[in-house]
């Protein structure tokens, strides 16, 4: 793993954990939100790991667990 690839996962995981303290961080009127954002950071996630920083995979990752987190929530 290359300097480039560990700053790039780095980078991801910081804006993972910045989502994540945003929803927490929500008032309680947007708690039907938090859900989806919630959903959105872990499939980020989840789509960076599995595609190795691809941005398809990043995005279409985020928009599966948005999807998901808001029909759970």
């Amino acid at each position: 793993m290359t300097v480039s690839e560990v700053y790039r996962r780095g980078l991801l995981a910081l804006a993972c954990a910045l989502i994540v303290a945003a929803a927490m961080a929500a008032p309680k009127p947007a708690q039907a939100q938090e859900g989806a954002l919630i959903g959105g950071s872990v499939g980020l996630g989840v789509g960076a790991l599995l595609t190795r920083g691809n941005a398809v995979g990043v995005i279409g990752g985020a928009l599966v667990g948005g999807l998901i987190g808001n029909e759970i929530q």
